[in-house]
């Protein structure tokens, strides 16, 4: 295989993986009422 088909490929693969992972927080479901809110969510409400 030549180098330059090699890292061309590793590049397609790495763009995909990013995608993807961009997709999939973009489309993921919000965490159930009740549920323990995921890391780095922001709370907005006031503490008594």
């Amino acid at each position: 295989m030549d180098w330059e088909n090699l890292v061309d490929t590793l590049l397609n693969v790495m763009v995909f993986a990013v995608i993807g992972a961009l997709a999939w927080l973009y489309l993921r479901k919000e965490s159930p009422e009740g549920g323990s809110p995921e890391p780095g969510s922001v709370c907005n409400e006031e503490p008594d």
